[in-house]
């Protein structure tokens, strides 16, 4: 797990504000619920995990920055405006003060193929992990890594293949990823609280 959080992509960031979309607040306020919990965070090594975003149009979207984990609350300017992203290139433009997170490409991938869903929540959790895998939730391959256009491509496929704009998968490459999206904040988020209550550390 030593390359976990760092940016694989290539960044095309500009500094500038970023859209304030109407559901901004709840999805910060999900998160920080989230980093209660511990499924979102920073390693003991000083590597964070786990990251939030929320459609802003069409395949672009707002996004929890890179490095931002060990913060309990998050202001706008720890996010970013993902305007576009090339997984041809492994590039992705965005706007703000802060990179956009290591697993960018991973959220545009359930916008592009989905374009019902608005929010999409990347959580890290060894026992929820776990559990998801041995119930045969859905997954993708185990042999794509984290942060890669390949896994982009596969997260787009297997939603496709799911046939629903909202749900939950683990990404079985990317040790203890665990991937939820939905139509709103609240639909994303039903999907990790059903699984936390089965399978949370007691």
């Amino acid at each position: 797990m030593m390359d976990e959080g760092y940016v694989k992509y290539r960044s095309q960031r500009i500094d500038g504000p970023i859209p304030d979309p109407a559901d901004w607040e709840r999805l910060n306020r999900c998160r920080t619920e989230l980093f209660d919990l511990k499924l979102i965070g920073m390693y003991p090594n000083g590597i964070g995990y786990g990251n939030v975003s929320l459609r802003v149009k069409d395949d672009q979207f707002i996004i929890s920055g890179t490095a931002t984990g060990g913060f309990r609350e998050l202001t706008k300017e720890h996010y970013a405006w993902v305007q576009s992203f090339d997984l041809d290139q492994n590039s992705v433009k965005s706007v703000g003060r802060i990179n956009a997170s290591a697993e960018s490409m991973s959220h545009g991938a359930v916008y592009r193929a989905l374009p019902a869903a608005n929010a999409v929540i990347h959580i890290h959790s060894r026992s929820l992990f776990d559990l998801m895998r041995a119930e045969h939730y859905p997954e993708t391959d185990p042999a794509i890594p984290f942060g890669t256009p390949e896994l982009a491509v596969a997260i787009g496929s297997l939603v496709l293949s799911l046939g629903t704009d909202h749900g939950i998968f683990v990404t079985a490459g990317h040790d203890e990823g665990i991937i939820a999206y939905g139509e709103t904040v609240e639909a994303a988020h039903s999907f990790v609280n059903e699984v936390y209550r089965k399978g949370a550390p007691k």
